[in-house]
């Protein structure tokens, strides 16, 4: 007889995701600091625009960066409430990625670049938000 009250399993999937997650807040938290090189290229791209300069990548790395570890908090620990951050990131994710290539000049990437980003940006987001959709009865 199976224990009714014995706690869900992550699962690697689940476990993977959060700690890509984790890693996606720091770097949003660490983009102001990319500014202190005068060559800086980099900036935080979010509503589909690259913000340039510290004050716009300071307030949107921190709150993307929040958003992230809470999201990552809900995913490790299996929280009911992060299925509507995951739906919403689904959406967001191919949202950013349309709006940033039609606002942006173009960049000459590589065709294995793109298929990879595009394979981990939209497992990461798309495949999570699905995956817990699936098994939201594992969720407390």
């Amino acid at each position: 007889m199976a224990n009714e009250n014995a706690r869900p399993q992550r699962g690697t999937f689940l476990t993977v995701m959060t700690v890509l997650f984790v890693l996606l807040a720091i770097s949003d938290f660490a983009k102001p600091i990319q500014f202190g090189h005068p060559n800086a290229a980099a900036g935080i791209v979010e509503f589909g625009r690259k913000f340039h300069g510290v004050t716009p990548n300071l307030i949107l790395g921190t709150l993307f960066g929040i958003l992230f570890l809470v999201y990552a908090y809900g995913l490790w620990n299996l929280r009911s409430w992060v299925l509507p951050i995951a739906i919403g990131y689904a959406f967001y994710v191919p949202y950013n990625v349309v709006l940033f290539t039609y606002r942006e000049p173009p960049v000459i990437r590589s065709i294995p670049f793109i298929v990879i980003w595009l394979a981990v940006a939209l497992t990461g987001s798309i495949g999570t938000a699905i995956y817990i959709a699936y098994n939201h009865e594992t969720l407390r």
